[in-house]
Formats: structure tokens, sequence, C-alpha cells
């Protein structure tokens, strides 16, 4: 397995320049990203971009593994900082930091790149590796593919030396490599002697060992930088910066050239696609949205006519129409989007039926509180949701708050029924699906794939969720996994509405290097997206 070839430009981001250009994490004032002209295609650095610019404008945490906000935006960032031992590209699993890789039944060896080193200078060895191992099972991340305790996937690990690791898990199945390969890596001479990771700013705090270095970070704006490690050991990066600018209309800033992809709304594709030097790539059903019942609280919903009836009482081809203006589908039952590879298309299909919803809650008298976010698509989504109960006789208060708010509300359960949409359907159903449906694996993930349904247990979902797992067998996986969607479309223990596809839009004279995996749609979250490939 080669690399992608290798390239030095001058940046080493040391410890404490990056704590001073990233103050306002520690309380001081915060540097905000200046954003520089508009670059031609090449630079002088010599990579094909000198300055990649996205739409900036949300806060999405410091890009370390402690402080980033768990959403796909805010782990991407991360990850370009720190480097893993695998990345993802449009087949499997490719070199990132370690440079080749081997399995024997529980046992993984991994062997770094000779010349791997951290954003300060240090070199990374194995060293680090176990280092790492051990400090995220005191303290897991906030994005973790290892688990946490009696779940942890490591068992122990073998250092062979400073190159070659072990790592010896305690139950191997499908999904171990890509887990094992997908943690980023700490640098141990500074970590060593944090006691408090998720409060820690300090010295060293934004030392990775990605490709890009973070040299800027505004919170109050959501604003980054990223600048091409001159000491990345696996390959040439395509920008020397990459910049998230704040912009008060994205269609207009791509227009004027502040952005150099955005999204394409719907209603304007055709106009966009008519226009030779723009490209696009295309996220189907990549998005979704789900109503989660809280049955702890709502107890009487365990009860599956009244599951039944809330899917009779929403129109959900009315969301999938209005607000995502056609680009879309409604919700499959079992929760795997259409297009899918593991899609089952024979699913229990609930089709909108307000007769039978009044049917299913006449005379019962229900009240319940919907949780939702407070941007536009989540409350025109919600009053959709309102009004369909309403109609079938249960009264709805609906309450929005930011993402941030309702996220840390749903994880701790402080809900009856709440809506959430997010990105990644269009990843890898066998992992985030045992995040949901399986007892075992419940709210083991870090993002909204997570957010499944408290009080509500089912044996024989949990075995098929846990079972598909280690069948490594594609085609055998994909029939017992079918197995498990069709159990969700018939116990429906989440509400799934629809699944709305995305677009992105870039103009091909400055940049075409966007990509996307083959468990993962978002071009601009994907590190390789920012590699010369």
């Amino acid at each position: 397995m080669s690399k992608y070839g290798k390239r030095a430009v001058g940046l080493l981001l040391t410890g404490a320049l990056c704590a001073g250009l990233l103050a306002g994490c520690g309380g001081a004032p915060e540097a905000a990203v200046t954003p520089t002209a508009p670059s031609e295609s090449g630079s002088a650095s010599g990579r094909r971009v000198e300055t990649l610019r996205l739409e900036g404008g949300t806060d999405w945490g410091v890009p370390n593994p402690y402080l980033h906000q768990s959403r796909g935006p805010g782990t991407a960032k991360m990850r370009l900082v720190y480097g893993s031992l695998l990345e993802k590209d449009e087949t499997g699993d490719v070199p990132w930091l370690a440079e080749r890789w081997s399995m024997d039944g529980n046992d993984y060896t991994f062997t770094l790149f000779a010349d791997a080193q951290f954003q300060d200078g240090a070199p990374l060895t194995t060293a680090d590796v176990a280092f790492t191992l051990d400090y995220y099972q005191e303290h897991p991340p906030v994005s973790n593919s290892l688990g946490v305790g009696d779940s942890y996937l490591v068992d122990h690990y073998t250092v062979v030396d400073e190159q070659t690791i072990t790592i010896t898990v305690k139950e191997a199945n499908a999904d171990t490599l890509s887990n094992l390969g997908s943690f980023v890596i700490l640098p141990k001479h500074i970590w060593e002697n944090v006691d408090d990771p998720n409060s820690y700013t300090g010295e060293g705090y934004l030392t990775g060992s990605g490709a890009y270095a973070c040299t800027a970070y505004d919170g109050a704006t959501g604003s980054y930088e990223f600048t091409a490690f001159d000491g990345w050991c696996n390959g040439e990066q395509a920008a020397e910066k990459i910049q998230f600018v704040p912009v008060s209309d994205p269609l207009l800033a791509f227009e004027s050239g502040e952005i150099d992809i955005t999204s394409l709304p719907a209603d304007l594709m055709d106009t966009y696609l008519n226009d030779p030097s723009i490209g696009v790539v295309e996220k189907a059903n990549d998005m979704g949205y789900k109503l989660l019942i809280n049955y702890e609280r709502c107890p009487d919903f365990l009860e599956l006519a009244l599951r039944q009836g809330v899917y009779a009482a929403i129109d959900r081809q009315s969301v999938v129409d209005s607000v995502f203006r056609g680009a879309g589908t409604v919700g499959s039952a079992g929760y795997v989007p259409q297009g899918s590879l593991y899609y089952n298309e024979n699913v229990v299909q609930y089709p909108y039926d307000p007769e039978a919803a009044r049917a299913v809650f006449a005379g019962k008298g229900y009240s319940v509180t919907l949780l939702c976010g407070d941007d536009g698509d989540d409350l025109a989504i919600a009053e959709i949701i309102r009004n369909g109960l309403t109609a079938a006789g249960i009264e709805v208060a609906v309450e929005a708050h930011d993402s941030a708010t309702r996220d840390g509300r749903i994880n701790s359960g402080d809900y009856e029924f709440a809506l959430v949409g997010n990105g990644g359907w269009g990843n890898n159903p066998p992992t985030y699906m045992r995040t949901l449906f399986s007892d075992e694996s419940k709210f083991s993930g870090t993002n909204p794939h997570s957010m499944g349904a408290i009080g509500y247990s089912n044996a024989e979902m949990t075995a098929l969720a846990e079972g598909q797992m280690y069948e490594t067998d594609f085609d055998k996986r994909v029939e017992l996994f079918q197995e498990l969607e069709l159990l969700v479309s018939r116990e429906i223990p989440i509400i799934v509405i629809a699944n709305q596809s995305s677009y992105s839009m870039y103009r091909k004279d400055v940049y075409d290097g966007w990509m996307k995996t083959y468990a993962y749609q978002q071009a601009e979250q994907n590190r390789l997206s920012y590699m010369a490939r």
C-alpha cells in the first residue's frame, strides 16, 4: 500500500503558537480568521490551491478530541488536525498514519510510517499509540470508536518496536478494523500530564499529527483556518490553507467568489447544472429527520397501535414536497434510507391516513411537548407534525432550542417527543443501527444517530443488531441486516419522518478534488477531499 506522495511546506505549529492563535479557548480574546483575496488555480506554495474557502459562521467547537462538537462538521475539523491509523476512500480502508496492517484472529498489527510526526516536531511512535489507547479508556473522547467501560474494544496491546504495534481486541467483528483505524492519536509528551482533558486548553492542546494544523479559530464568529502541515508523512495536501468564513448569504458568497463550494438549492439545480464551469456532488438521502418518543415519560406509546397511529397522523410527503422542495424521500420505517446497499424494499409501509389516526387517539386526551431545533427546516417539519397530531386528537406544544441545547436535552432524556435532524444516513448502516436498536449498544455512539428510543427494549432486535456485526460475508450480512430492518419497520420504536437529498456545487476551475467515501457522503467533511490524489 503506497503513499499518496509527499511534499513539505513551511508551517511548523508549536503548542505555544497554537495556544496564542486560539486564545479564545482559554478565556482570552479570540483571534478571528481574516480571509485573504480569492485565489487563482494553483499557488505560490506549489499546491493546487493557495486557499480553499468554505462557509463558516457556526461554532463547532475547538478542533481537538475533547472540545469539538459531536456532529459531523465538528468531528471533521478535528480530524483535519489529528491523524488516525487509517482512512477510508471510495472502496475501503486506506493508509493514513499506518503504512500497512495485518489481521490474525483478534490481533491487529499496524506499522506506522517511519517519518510520522506531530505538529510540534516530535516523532510519532507506537508509544503514542499505546498511550492513546490507555488514555481513551480512562478519558473517552467526543468521537469514540473504541467504546467505553466494559465495552472497550481493546483487550491489550503489544508494542513490537517504535513503528509496529499489535492491538488485541476482546472480540473481533466486521467493523473492528475500521474502529481501530479511526481513533485519533494523541502526543504522549503533552497529554500524559493532563488530568482533565475536557477542560484543558494549555500548551499543546491543539498539537495534532494530521495533514493540516489549526492556525486560527474564533468561536464567536464560527471562523476556522487550517494550514498544510509540512511534516505530514503520507501525501501532498491539495490546499495550502482551508478557511471556514462567516457569510450572510452562502449563495451570493459563492457567486462573488468569497467561498469555493456551497449547497445547491433544489429549485436552482437546472440553472447551475447548465453551467459547464460548475461541478456538483450529490448526497442522496443523506440528511434525515426522525421523531423520538421518550417511553419512560410517555409509557402508553409502548403500545404498538399508538405508534402506528402517530405514523398515520403525519403527512410525511408534505415534508418532502414543501420543506425539501422535492429533493428527498419519505423515510423508511426500517430506518435505512432508499438507495443504500442495505435498504430492504420489503419494509412495512405506513401511509398518511388521518382518519385512521383519529380513530386511534379519539377520546384519549393525550398532551405532549415536542422538542425541536430552532432553524427553519426544523420548525417547518415540527409544524407539520404538530398539525397532524393535533388533528388526530393529541395536543402538542412545540418547544424550540438551538441544536446544542436540544441535543443535550435529548441525551439527558429531558423530553417527551423530540424531532432530530442529522446527516450521515448514507453512511454505514450496520454501525449506526446498533447504537439505535440494540439494548447492548444503545447510546454508545457520540453522533445524533445514537439518539435512540429511551425506555424501549426488544430482545429479538438486539440479537439481530449485534449478530450482523459478526458476519464477515457481505451478502450474508446484508441478508441478516435486512431482517433487522424488517423487524424495526414492524415495531417502529423510532418514527422516521423523511430523508433529504442535498447537493454541493463548486467551481471546477478553482478546485475539483471533492470526493465522497464508501461510507460517508459529505465531501466537505472528508479529509481526502483536501489531499492531492
